[in-house]
C-alpha cells in the first residue's frame, strides 16, 4: 500500500514540475547530466537477500530536467557483486559463491527545499521509482535439488533519500558539479523460487555536466 501511495505520489510531483504554471517558476536553469560511482550495502533475512555478503558496486548515468526546487530526473545504473553466502534449495539451506548482476532504470523528482543556487552548495531530498533486471549465477561445486544453477528475474521498488551538489560554474553550458548521496532502495523480485529481498542502503558520488 506504501509503495502504490509513493508511485501516485511520484507522478502527480512529476505532472506539476511540467506544467506551464511551473515553468516561469523553473526556469534560468538548464539540463544537466551526471555520472556517479555508487555502492550498496544489501539488508534482509538470510537465504532470502544479499545480507551476508552486503556489498556491492556499480555505476550509472543520470540526466535533469529544469528546475529551481523541484527538478525531474531520468538514470540508468548498473552493477555487480561476488561472494559466498546461504542460498534456499527448496526448505534446504546451502552455502554457495555466486555471480550477481543487475541493471535499473530510474526516474523520479529531486526537491529542494531551500531554492536550488546556479553556483555553489545545494542540498536536496530525493525520490523516485525503480524497475530492475537482476542476474544470479550459483558456484560449480554446489549440489542443488530444487532450485536452477542460476536465475534471472525483473524487480520493482523506489528510492529515497538525500544529496548534496557543488556547481563549479554557473554557465549556461558545461556546468560542472560534484555530487554525493545516500539513498534507501526497497526493491523485491523472485529468484530461486523464493521471494528475494534486494533492499540496500546507495552511497554514491558524482561527476555533473
Amino acid at each position: 500500500m506504501l509503495r502504490s501511495y509513493f508511485y501516485y505520489f511520484t507522478l502527480f510531483c512529476a505532472f506539476f514540475a511540467t506544467s506551464k504554471d511551473c515553468e516561469a517558476n523553473q526556469s534560468g536553469l538548464f539540463p544537466s547530466t551526471r555520472f556517479s560511482a555508487y555502492q550498496s550495502i544489501y539488508s534482509g533475512e538470510p537465504g532470502k537477500s544479499f545480507a551476508e555478503t552486503a556489498t556491492g558496486l556499480g555505476a550509472g548515468i543520470t540526466v535533469f530536467m529544469d528546475g529551481k526546487r523541484l527538478i525531474p530526473y531520468f538514470g540508468f545504473k548498473v552493477g555487480s557483486m561476488t561472494g559466498t553466502q546461504t542460498f534456499l534449495d527448496g526448505t534446504a539451506e546451502v552455502s554457495s559463491s555466486f555471480k550477481y548482476y543487475n541493471s535499473t532504470a530510474e526516474a523520479g523528482l529531486q526537491l529542494f527545499v531551500i531554492e536550488r543556487k546556479k553556483r555553489g552548495f545545494n542540498v536536496y531530498f530525493s525520490g523516485g521509482g525503480v524497475l530492475g533486471y537482476n542476474f544470479v549465477a550459483l558456484g560449480k561445486t554446489v549440489e542443488l535439488q530444487n532450485i536452477h544453477r542460476s536465475d534471472q528475474s525483473f524487480s520493482t521498488g523506489y528510492a529515497a533519500g538525500i544529496g548534496s551538489e557543488w556547481i563549479l560554474t554557473s554557465a549556461n553550458n558545461n556546468k560542472w558539479n560534484f555530487n554525493s548521496e545516500v539513498l534507501y532502495k526497497n526493491e523485491g523480485a523472485t529468484l530461486f523460487n523464493s521471494k528475494y529481498d534486494l533492499s540496500c542502503m546507495v552511497f554514491s558520488i558524482g561527476l555533473g555536466w
